[in-house]
């Protein structure tokens, strides 16, 4: 196997994004991508987990344990931060799809990848925004809150 496809294929185990392979590659998304499909069609996968699974499987790559919750590879995108920003005053979900003019699911979407990386995935349901906003603002990620802003 190539080392370009190689060093995708070990990327894709460790859970980074196209975009983010792309970044560390200093390739485009679109090399990226191609690089995948060439390994993807070397081990005869389904798609990028499959790939993963049968590159562990035939001893390309070492298995591992599950990967441990730690930092977070990137800060968050710019699209979850401006929907952690609206959902800070703890609106639902279908009040800040409103403010922003988008759908409920993609709110819950944005806001489950911003917990992801924030590293407060694994808080309980209820206390996750919070958490997810506390550490958002400690970061510098998000602006502080309103009343605090105007100090």
């Amino acid at each position: 196997m190539p080392a370009r496809e190689l060093e995708v294929l070990k990327l894709l185990a460790n859970g980074f994004t196209y975009e983010e392979i792309a970044e560390q590659l200093s390739l485009g998304v679109g090399g990226a991508k191609g690089a995948a499909s060439r390994m993807m069609m070397r081990l005869g996968a389904l798609n990028a987990p499959h790939a993963v699974f049968l590159a562990v499987q035939q001893g390309i790559l070492p298995g591992r344990a599950k990967r441990r919750p730690g930092p977070p590879r990137q800060p968050l995108t710019p699209r979850q931060a401006l929907v952690l920003d609206t959902a800070a005053d703890g609106a639902s979900l279908a009040v800040v799809a409103a403010r922003l003019g988008t759908t409920r699911e993609q709110i819950s979407s944005s806001l489950s990848g911003a917990y992801l990386r924030l590293g407060v995935h694994q808080h309980p349901r209820a206390e996750r925004r919070a958490a997810a906003v506390a550490e958002a603002r400690r970061r510098g990620l998000i602006p502080p809150a309103k009343q605090e802003r105007a100090a």
